[in-house]
């Protein structure tokens, strides 16, 4: 059974990337992924951000990106998750940036959802302003909002950009471009804490992953974690039962 795009347990697959495992809720025993499949990902998505966000190993992140490894996939999900998650754990200010100007997926949040409490975007105003909030410490901002009138994506601006997003948030997810397709990811990898890369279970290849990786170690990089998307569970039921 194959869980729904909408139900992404984020798992750290260390045989692919060497780093640190998140720390992974215990399955009691007359429960498995297969019981509760939202709870089930709502709880790998917050050991997912306690691992990223919280003091430790090495450093806490304040900025970080979360990217494909190609293009396939919902990572704009994966984003929206990280964001709400994190929202629920710290009493601070989070964006959720579209950076991907490839495929602004969170756009499409944005329409679904509830623009009339939203400012009309200003390019000489503040990210917050044209920012879109969805809680009391939590906004999406779109392509839009962040890029301004800039049209695309250069060093010297980024870096500016992202010393004004951390200025008016404390915490950033960042949707960026598939990091084996486009070389902006690495750009943003180097500007911010660090890069979570984005497998998809039944398309992305290992050697494509791999490469990706090695790529981004060389380019100075810091790899923060891994996750599995569309992830089966082919356990027999009985033998979670046991666990």
């Amino acid at each position: 059974m194959s869980t729904r795009p909408d139900l992404l347990p984020p798992l750290v697959e260390p045989s692919v990337f060497d780093v640190p495992p998140p720390i992974s809720p215990s399955i009691g025993r007359c429960g498995s992924p297969m019981d509760d499949p939202r709870r089930f990902a709502e709880e790998q998505m917050r050991a997912l951000v306690r691992q990223v966000f919280c003091p430790g190993w090495p450093r806490p992140a304040r900025q970080i990106v979360i990217s494909g490894v190609d293009d396939d996939g919902d990572v704009a999900t994966i984003c929206m998750q990280a964001g709400h998650a994190l929202s629920e754990q710290v009493e601070a200010s989070i964006g959720i940036v579209e950076v991907n100007l490839h495929d602004a997926e969170i756009e499409e949040y944005l329409d679904r959802g509830d623009r009339e409490h939203s400012h009309p975007h200003n390019a000489y105003g503040s990210i917050r302003a044209n920012a879109h909030q969805v809680s009391t410490n939590l906004w999406h901002i779109s392509s839009g909002a962040f890029m301004a009138e800039q049209n695309g994506l250069s060093a010297a601006w980024l870096r500016g950009r992202l010393a004004d997003l951390r200025l008016e948030f404390d915490y950033a997810v960042l949707h960026g471009p598939p990091a084996g397709v486009f070389s902006e990811a690495t750009l943003l990898g180097n500007l911010t804490d660090g890069v979570v890369l984005v497998l998809e279970a039944n398309s992305t290849r290992r050697v494509v992953a791999q490469k990706t990786r090695d790529a981004l170690h060389a380019a100075n990089v810091r790899i923060l974690g891994a996750v599995l998307n569309d992830r089966t569970f082919p356990i027999p039921q009985g033998i979670y039962e046991r666990l």
